[in-house]
């Protein structure tokens, strides 16, 4: 049972040889591109996130403060899920349940100028979607 377990976690952890560096500011789109309650998962091959939703911008680490896994986007329950240990985060990365308490998910800053959106990358690494992982626009955040 416990190598069940490991294989999971090992699956939905990336790899070291999977980090990416990036760092700096860098153009994401502009705000007309993103509509009222939408998602996009990643840039750059990263696991970032930037959300619009009434209260405004948000974008955050997608990586799971306590193991690592990567949290995904449930739209039934309209709330980040880890998959490993069933932690939940609200549309700004807040923490809602789970063994991360007090950790929420690291937040990127945003700049805005005129049109253009841009978020600042940590200069550590993170670690990086494989290739075939493309930008996606989802509705309904």
């Amino acid at each position: 049972m416990g190598a069940i377990f490991s294989s999971i976690i090992a699956f939905l952890t990336p790899p070291r040889s999977a980090l990416k560096k990036v760092g700096g500011w860098q153009f994401v789109g502009t705000l007309s591109e993103f509509k009222e309650n939408s998602l996009v998962k990643t840039y750059f091959g990263l696991p970032v996130i930037l959300i619009k939703n009434g209260k405004g911008l948000f974008s955050f680490s997608t990586v799971c403060p306590h193991l690592g896994c990567i949290v995904i986007w449930d739209e039934k329950k309209k709330k980040f899920i880890c998959p490993c240990h069933d932690a939940a985060f609200d549309e700004e990365g807040k923490v809602l349940k789970g063994p991360v308490k007090p950790y929420n998910l690291l937040p990127m800053e945003i700049k805005v100028e005129g049109e253009r959106i841009s978020l600042k990358l940590p200069e550590d690494k993170l670690p990086a979607y494989p290739s075939w992982f493309r930008i996606t626009m989802i509705s309904g955040v």
